[in-house]
């Protein structure tokens, strides 16, 4: 027993030594990972729950990206809805944004929505190359005496039984970005441009990639960066979305790293927000054909929003 005793001591011993070892090496490698600028903006998105909801498939669903109006920066915000006729998935009817319902939703020749609560969405040209949904607005609205603004993108999503458990889907289409820098003064310099994205959805590992680039300035100043890429990105149902997961890197035109939050800015004070849906041609269309969604990377001086939309095959 003695023997035993002291063998089981000496292992101990040696684990204990070990386990110190092992702790030293993990912690200067945590270190070492943290001191990368190609992570430092990894888990600053919202931990979004994912919840499922089959029997609302074939209602409408979506995201807008809502500001105050007049204001800065925004938050993401998942939609619902219904259209006027789902068998056919012409345009919107009611949309549902966090606790407001916006009902009566009509449109004029141009495609301009308008509705309760003082609520006007009106089409982005430059991202639209349908008439029928998914499509993409620019959504205004009163509520409690706040006038909010901001981007949208809605349609059909596929039942929910129906989006796939194995493979890959592709999806490209155009992304319209705004890039805002706030100066030490206070002053703001605003910044637009179109560009395209491909978005690659990974249906077995639950995780979606996002590239944007070849932008053109439409309004303002050069942007600071030529590319965008987002990884990491959660599977929810036809939901994609950053799930506190998902990394955010800029590259210049040569490849090179870009400070995420702007110059100087801490790595920490900032948030990743990304929400996007999948979409059927209709209601009765089985597999997923369309992506869409609004995007935010905010820090304290600068904020980079977007909000992209698939294109149908030639």
């Amino acid at each position: 027993m003695g023997r035993i005793a002291s063998l089981t001591s000496t292992t101990v011993a040696a684990l204990l030594l070990g386990s110190c070892a092992v702790w030293d090496a993990a912690k200067t490698k945590v270190e070492n990972i943290q001191e990368l600028p190609a992570v430092e903006v990894i888990g600053l998105g919202v931990n979004e729950p994912c919840a499922v909801d089959r029997s609302g498939a074939r209602r409408l669903s979506g995201a807008y990206l809502r500001t105050v109006a007049g204001s800065l920066g925004g938050m993401t915000f998942a939609v619902t809805g219904k259209a006027n006729k789902p068998s056919t998935a012409p345009l919107p009817r009611n949309m549902a944004i966090d606790d407001r319902v916006l009902r009566s939703l009509g449109a004029d020749d141009e495609g301009q929505l308008t509705g309760w609560r003082q609520s006007v969405a009106a089409p982005i040209a430059a991202l639209n190359t349908r008439t029928t949904l998914p499509l993409a607005y620019n959504l205004s609205y009163r509520a409690a005496g706040t006038d909010y603004t901001g981007p949208l993108v809605v349609g059909i999503p596929p039942l929910q039984d129906n989006v796939p458990l194995l493979g890959q889907a592709s999806h490209s289409g155009a992304v319209a970005i705004t890039y805002t820098t706030v100066g030490d003064d206070g002053s703001t310099a605003i910044s637009t441009a179109i560009g395209s994205f491909t978005m690659l959805v990974g249906y077995g590992s639950g995780r979606a990639t996002f590239r944007a680039g070849d932008f053109t300035v439409t309004d303002g100043a050069a942007l600071p960066f030529a590319r965008l890429r987002w990884t990491r990105l959660g599977l929810c149902g036809a939901r994609l979305v950053s799930s506190g997961q998902g990394v955010a890197s800029l590259y210049d035109a040569d490849e090179r790293r870009v400070p995420t939050l702007g110059p100087n800015a801490d790595p920490t004070a900032g948030v990743l927000l990304f929400d996007a849906s999948q979409f059927a041609a209709s209601d009765t269309t089985d597999a997923p054909s369309d992506v869409g969604g609004v995007f935010a990377i905010q820090g304290d001086a600068t904020s980079l929003t977007g909000v992209f939309l698939s294109r149908p095959p030639p």
